[in-house]
């Protein structure tokens, strides 16, 4: 039919370039700019084409941006994209035999990966300086939560007593590498495949090391092909926000289960509390269900990424290119709201001492550390004080007692029944290791939630975190100092 003969299809344009356009101006279109910014100065240098040239170029090119009204350009079929636009509207200004240097020993193929790199180190880097900022009222909050008690579950049952100090450090240490993945992410986005051309590079004596250095980048994609065709910059991205979209569901989803009613572990003050339209009573902690949600909407976002490289030819392809390279920073937005949010939930933890010293009481959560004081005490083994514990918590549980209240004569009685002599344990010694401090107080062996493990694990973490955005700043400023190289000519 007549109507598919030209290039575009009227349908192709409404469906697709359209849509691309408002893309690539909205999201991509700052980084093109610096790119051939770097590209004139770089050409310049490498005495491709003149200074006088160069100054020509990089004049006008400064005018396109600063003058053209991109924000309300709309699609024409006169231009395929972007680039296209700004090549022309370039030629139309100081034509073709200068303008038209500016393209010298470079495709749309290693442009458009320079720039979708540029945007995605961008993204980075705002996330990982968004977990500096949750670490940091992590570590507050653990360093006042040393001595809070609380009672740790597993398979959604009571089982031992701690401090919320432990349990935030075990977030804190999955911060750290959620935030050593997306670091080693960044190594591998910050790399620049200016001057691989369309696939082979090109005869001309380009310098692809200024290139990437111009465009804060501190090393290239060596292999010409590798650097349009690979993608792993992109699985590896989303992999590790993937990854810590889980760590992060996975301690919002237990800060959940401490707010019901039944656990009332810790009291969620007013501020992050949603009232019934109906039941008076009702005290609903939404923003956890909203950081639950998001969380989870996050994974989704990583998955359709990492999914649509699947199976897809090791070659240039749209597949890894700006349609997939926007929908990809839908997961860093949800993220960046995500993180503040969580950040001043953490800070707002308020330990239900009541609660929790009723549950450790009715759950008998600290008896492991009776049957570990018989061991050491009584002079027998392990499985034999696990047995005299086991008998002595069925005993209590059916009568409804609580191991702070059971008479010390019913735990000699067993203790007897089983190992055939008396205990030589005191009565008060026996309440003094049934207490949940003194179930903490013992547990200091390296990353044990006494108070002197956690101090030494909280400088730790301090330490390591400070690291990090030592690390970060100077990726920070090696970048802002090459942006300040791109100055007019």
């Amino acid at each position: 039919m007549k109507k598919y003969d030209k290039f575009p299809a009227k349908v192709y344009v409404d469906t697709f370039l359209k849509p691309d356009l408002h893309i690539y101006k909205t999201v991509f279109k700052d980084a093109l700019f610096q790119i051939n910014y770097a590209q004139c100065i770089m050409l310049k240098e490498q005495k491709i084409i003149s200074d006088e040239e160069a100054k020509i170029i990089f004049k006008n090119l400064n005018e396109i941006e600063n003058e053209f009204d991109f924000e309300n350009l709309e699609y024409n079929e006169k231009y395929e994209d972007l680039f296209f636009l700004i090549e022309k509207t370039l030629i139309d200004r100081i034509e073709v035999d200068i303008a038209g240097k500016l393209h010298t020993g470079r495709s749309r193929n290693d442009m458009e990966h320079t720039m979708f790199r540029m945007e995605l180190r961008k993204c980075i880097i705002l996330i990982i300086k968004d977990l500096f900022s949750l670490l940091e009222h992590l570590i507050k909050r653990s360093e006042k939560g040393t001595s809070e008690i609380i009672l740790l579950y597993t398979h959604g049952q009571p089982a031992q007593a701690s401090t919320l100090a432990h349990f935030l450090s075990a977030v804190i240490e999955f911060c750290l590498r959620d935030i050593d993945r997306l670091t080693k992410a960044l190594d591998l986005v910050n790399m620049c495949p200016m001057g691989a051309a369309a696939i082979t590079t090109s005869g001309f004596p380009l310098s692809r090391e200024r290139m990437a250095e111009l465009l804060g980048f501190e090393k290239i994609v060596n292999n010409s092909y590798g650097a349009i065709a690979s993608c792993d910059y992109i699985t590896t991205t989303y992999s590790a926000l993937k990854i810590a979209s889980i760590n992060l569901g996975r301690f919002v989803q237990e800060l959940v289960t401490w707010t019901g009613f039944e656990v009332s572990q810790i009291y969620v003050p007013d501020g992050f509390v949603q009232i019934s339209s109906i039941m008076p009573q009702k005290r609903n902690p939404v923003p956890l269900e909203h950081l639950r949600l998001r969380l989870s909407l996050c994974n989704g976002e990583c998955d359709k990424i990492i999914n649509t490289m699947h199976n897809t030819p090791f070659a240039d392809m749209n597949d890894s290119e700006r349609e997939v390279q926007s929908e990809g920073h839908k997961a860093f937005s949800l993220m960046s709201k995500i993180l503040p949010l969580l950040s001043g939930f953490v800070e707002s933890i308020e330990i239900n001492k009541k609660s929790v010293k009723n549950r450790i009481k009715s759950s008998m959560a600290t008896i492991t550390e009776l049957a570990d004081s018989m061991v050491r005490e009584e002079n027998i083994s392990f499985r034999q004080a696990h047995e005299v514990s086991h008998f002595l918590s069925r005993k209590l549980i059916s009568k409804d007692i609580a191991l702070d209240d059971v008479d010390f004569e019913e735990f000699a009685s067993i203790f007897k029944k089983i190992i055939g002599v008396n205990p030589s344990i005191s009565n008060e010694r026996f309440k003094e290791v049934c207490t949940p401090e003194y179930f903490v107080k013992v547990r200091n062996l390296p990353g044990g939630p006494s108070e002197k493990s956690m101090e030494s694990d909280l400088e730790n973490h301090k330490k390591n975190l400070e690291e990090h955005k030592i690390y970060i700043s100077n990726i920070e400023k090696f970048i802002n100092d090459s942006a300040n190289q791109i100055s007019v000519i």
